[in-house]
């Protein structure tokens, strides 16, 4: 009976500290999406925080596309403050220290979900042939559409957003499947900061054409 006491106490601790973990990278992304949102380039230090704890999370959950997935977030969130940073460092006023917002036209969107579609089926497929994930078609979905998204994001295509929301709202499902409620929590209040994140954009878009 003793010798089942540390053992006890050892996975006590390891839930504590991996309910820890998913609170801080929940706090993190938070802050990371409210910083987005507002076009303000310390969201990618929270951004590169929230996704090193969560690769660790999603591997122990066997949710390896997200981990990968999280992983290319970090690179990702490195590209974004070089790229903003560049493009605010040529600015000639303050007022216009903000990488400006883009469009894209139907035909780029037709093209990236049709490859994304069919790279899908393919990853889904070698995922459950070779591993153990537990969903391995809709966290090949998720990922293959949401490094497109992250490119968007970094590039400040505005259509992101829409790609953001259909994501968001999916990853409440699985998150809820694999027992990570603080995260999907965290994707209820993305999906809904999606539609205020668009919005926001959008404004600046307008002004933006405004100016030219």
């Amino acid at each position: 009976m003793f010798f089942f006491i540390p053992i006890f106490s050892f996975t006590l601790l390891f839930m504590n500290l991996h309910n820890f973990l998913e609170i801080t990278s929940v706090i993190f992304g938070t802050l990371y999406l409210l910083l987005m949102v507002r076009e303000n380039i310390w969201c990618w230090i929270f951004g590169i925080l929230a996704s090193s704890i969560t690769v660790y999370l999603y591997v122990h959950v066997t949710l390896y596309l997200e981990a990968g997935l999280n992983f290319y977030y970090i690179l990702a969130g490195f590209y974004g403050w070089i790229y903003w940073a560049q493009h605010r460092n040529k600015s000639i006023s303050k007022s216009d220290s903000k990488t400006p917002i883009l469009t894209w036209t139907t035909t780029n969107h037709v093209i990236v979900i049709i490859s994304c579609g069919v790279l899908s089926v393919i990853l889904g497929y070698i995922m459950h042939t070779y591993t153990n994930s537990e969903r391995p078609y809709i966290d090949a979905t998720l990922t293959v559409f949401s490094f497109v998204a992250t490119y968007m994001e970094a590039k400040k295509v505005l259509s992101t957003w829409y790609y953001w929301f259909i994501l968001n709202a999916t990853s409440i499902f699985l998150q809820v499947d694999r027992g990570l409620y603080f995260f999907a929590v965290l994707s209820i209040f993305y999906t809904i900061m999606c539609v205020y994140g668009y919005k926001r954009w959008h404004g600046t878009l307008l002004q933006q054409n405004s100016v030219e």
